[in-house]
């Protein structure tokens, strides 16, 4: 099932978009925000985000997860955190198309400042979508608990195997495609698993679980946790 979203359906604030700049607790200065009010406002006219899901029977073997004959070499974090599931969530969702359009003409201009808000817009927008589709799994099979999404490319996942599982998915769903390098375009999309089960791991994961040492928000949040302790 495919359904588009309105802008205004995410229900952001203005403050998730300073907190994914790097802002923190803190406001930007009048420049800054009246160019947050400004795209806001274009975003409210034009951005369209929408996500598909796709439910499975699959079984764990591992740390491999099986889906209809498609194997996804998830890594040890993601298999133990889905030991229980009893089915599977495939899903896609994006920004879309008319804010990649907007992302494309920006960038090839010279006011790297707007690109750079509106690029960190498009990160929130993409994980609002995310949390949507999470409700509306909640909605649609509301007796059988559901794990956190997890995406390729985190928690040991090889990017690469979105490959394998957008093959399970229809073609061009939610107008995404993958490029050779097997990165999604617009390139505000997330793509992913979701397990059910009534035994099901709903414990919130993070940063204790991830195993990549490079990751930008490992980095960040350590870096908060150091400031706020010294």
């Amino acid at each position: 099932m495919e359904r588009v979203l309105r802008f205004k359906d995410l229900n952001l604030s203005k403050k998730a978009i300073y907190t994914e700049m790097g802002y923190g607790n803190s406001l930007p200065d009048d420049r800054v925000r009246k160019i947050v009010d400004n795209l806001f406002a274009i975003a409210t006219n034009i951005v369209r985000p929408r996500f598909y899901v796709q439910p499975f029977d699959g079984f764990i073997s591992d740390d491999i997860i099986v889906c209809s004959g498609v194997s996804f070499h998830v890594n040890r974090t993601i298999a133990s955190l889905l030991k229980n599931a009893e089915m599977f969530i495939l899903f896609a969702a994006t920004a879309g198309r008319e804010y990649q359009q907007v992302h494309n003409k920006l960038s090839n201009g010279d006011d790297t400042l707007t690109l750079f808000i509106w690029d960190a817009l498009g990160s929130c927008i993409a994980e609002a979508t995310g949390d949507i589709m999470e409700q509306n799994v909640e909605t649609e099979l509301p007796d059988l608990p559901h794990s956190n999404r997890f995406s390729p490319g985190y928690c040991g996942w090889p990017v690469k195997e979105q490959i394998e599982l957008f093959s399970l998915l229809p073609p061009n769903v939610c107008g995404i495609k993958l490029n050779d390098s097997a990165l999604m375009y617009p390139i505000k999309s997330i793509s992913g698993i979701i397990g059910l089960g009534t035994h099901i791991d709903t414990h919130k994961y993070g940063c204790q679980f991830c195993e990549l040492d490079t990751c930008y928000k490992k980095h960040l949040k350590n870096k908060h946790y150091n400031e706020a302790e010294s």
